[in-house]
């Protein structure tokens, strides 16, 4: 997860701070528009279906369409709205009757307020929740599969193994196994008794594969958590754009030149100059209001409305006086309208990116489906009878060196010992699960599969640390059926397996299962994984029970490598 993330306590300041700043330009803006309602005595509060908390008397009336500093809450509004309206104080004026009145104001501006925080709980509702995920806890565990997938022998674009933990044993004791154990090794040629055999065109053949897909499977678990964290920050971000967008065009002003007719006028039929003055006025303002909402998204540069304002000069004859006015850049209903399809747009944004995961889930876990277990947690040894031949005649002719053998079996005790050290590290991505979630904290179904396939590929894991404990124990036996060929131990050969013995005293401890309290014993841990969890299947199938059941029976109890069918 390369990049800078917001971290759950930084969003969820980000997220009220945005919220805080829409609400307090909102409400600004909102009794703004309800003072000059009130000053054009209008029965209706603005954006809103609710009539007016104070519903003024007829001899009211003079006190609010007065000049602005009669009324003490109008003026509040108008200069700035410095304080609080209740901290305000008004007589009541009303200059047309020359008497005080009752003003209750007051009420409306609470009213507006009450409104613009109802709005403000109501936008914070509305937008994604995504105060759940800790990208912290998806990076870690991002960083956990991708410190596993390196110690398995996964490499970069640049063809570099990661180094994040540099445990390199995994690595080394495969490389070892696969080299020495190939065909074309002199000691394995000279090896020929079934046991060998099995163990060439089984076990031995199954490792090298087998770590490299289980490095593929890890290192594309880590890119699926930064997928999905990149969904959450993206989501994230954008919602805090879009609060930033409208809090910013409530306080939005664009200045307009108006062009008035001067004495002209007079000679002209004085009721057809004005209808078509306000006709022209109408159109032109139409455009005018188009133009400069669509270039001021843009951030251009506003040139259309000329043309408008030439024709009006044409109609008048050119006697024209201008004076500037300044208004707002854009409705307050058209704010809280595009705002609203605006935060559905990113819900609908992040239905798609979580779509787009599952994909990327869904195809990873067809990939895995479509291979056979034998490559992804090694032979399985249990499916197998391993002779257990001593008697002397049966192996007349066979030439062993057991010490070697002994190095074999032991390195598979170390290969053994070094997956449980990885499995341990890999129970440490544990704690993401419940943040592998979007909105509300629930999770989609590529989350779900997310879970499944990393479930799936620690089973591999401990099987395959499982196995190769099996395998050192059936090699260690091999080589001492091997040893006893010629009658009993030779006291060197007891030598030699005295100084094997205390050199794995501890072979017993290795845990295929660490995340478990008790040590996992090797033969509960070899059995096959269960896939049918991996990829839907029709219940129809035969393999919907156990992927692998028929081509264990097809192949008699035994597995046939892949690529010698």
């Amino acid at each position: 997860m390369a990049g800078k993330y917001l971290s759950l306590s930084e969003y969820k300041r980000m997220l009220d701070g945005a919220l805080d700043d829409f609400h307090k330009a909102l409400t600004k803006r909102w009794m703004e528009e309800a003072v000059e309602a009130m000053t054009r005595l209008s029965t209706a509060v603005p954006c809103s279906t609710e009539p007016w908390a104070w519903q003024w008397p007829a001899e009211s009336y003079g006190h609010l369409s007065g000049a602005d500093d009669i009324c003490g809450y109008l003026t509040w509004v108008t200069d700035g709205m410095l304080g609080h309206y209740k901290d305000v104080h008004c007589q009541g004026w009303n200059p047309q009757t020359q008497k005080y009145v009752e003003c209750h104001v007051e009420r409306n501006l609470a009213q507006i307020e009450r409104l613009a925080w109802n709005r403000r709980q109501e936008v914070a509702k509305f937008v994604p929740q995504l105060e759940g995920p800790d990208l912290s806890k998806l990076e870690a565990a991002h960083n956990t599969f991708l410190n596993v997938a390196g110690n398995l022998g996964f490499q970069d674009k640049n063809g570099r193994v990661t180094e994040l933990l540099g445990q390199g044993e995994v690595v080394r004791n495969v490389e070892w196994l696969d080299g020495t154990t190939s065909e074309n090794e002199e000691w394995f040629i000279e090896w020929t008794g079934l046991a060998a055999q099995a163990f060439r065109a089984g076990f031995f053949a199954s490792i090298a594969p087998t770590m490299l897909n289980q490095a593929l499977i890890l290192a594309s678990l880590s890119t699926l958590y930064s997928t999905r964290a990149t969904t959450i920050q993206v989501t994230r971000l954008n919602t805090i754009k879009r609060l930033n967008w409208a809090t910013k065009k409530l306080d939005e002003k664009i200045t307009l030149t108006v062009s008035t007719a001067d004495a002209i006028l007079e000679k002209l039929d004085r009721a057809q100059a004005i209808h078509g003055i306000v006709s022209n006025l109408l159109a032109a303002g139409a455009k005018l209001s188009k133009v400069v909402n669509t270039v001021n998204e843009a951030g251009g540069k506003v040139l259309g409305p000329v043309g408008a304002v030439l024709t009006l000069a044409g109609f008048v004859g050119g006697a024209l006086k201008g004076h500037t006015v300044e208004q707002d850049a854009m409705s307050l209903q058209d704010i809280l309208q595009k705002l609203t399809t605006s935060i559905q747009d990113e819900h609908n944004a992040l239905s798609g990116l979580e779509a787009d995961f599952g994909g990327d889930v869904l195809a990873l876990q067809k990939a895995i489906a479509g291979v056979h277990s034998y490559n992804l947690e090694l032979y399985d040894l249990t499916a197998n009878t391993l002779p257990n031949q001593t008697d002397r005649a049966k192996y007349q002719g066979i030439r062993v060196e057991v010490h070697f053998l002994l190095r074999v079996a032991q390195t598979c005790f170390e290969a053994a010992d070094a997956y449980s050290a990885q499995l341990r590290i890999l129970a440490q991505a544990d704690v993401a699960d419940r943040h592998l979630a979007g909105r509300d904290e629930q999770t989609c179904t590529g989350d779900d599969t997310t879970l499944e396939i990393r479930d799936a590929v620690e089973q591999f894991m401990r099987t395959t640390c499982a196995r190769f404990i099996l395998a050192g124990e059936q090699l260690r036996k091999a080589a001492e059926a091997y040893a006893k060929t010629d009658g009993e131990l030779s006291d060197d050969l007891k030598k030699l397996f005295a100084a094997w013995e205390s050199a794995n005293k501890n072979r017993g401890k290795i845990d295929p299962n660490p995340e478990t309290v008790e040590t996992e014993s090797a033969g509960k841990e070899a059995g096959e994984t269960d896939r049918t969890g991996l990829e839907p299947r029709k219940p129809s199938e035969p393999t919907s029970v156990d992927p692998y059941e028929n081509d264990r029976r097809q192949q008699g109890g035994k597995y046939v490598v892949d690529g010698q069918r």
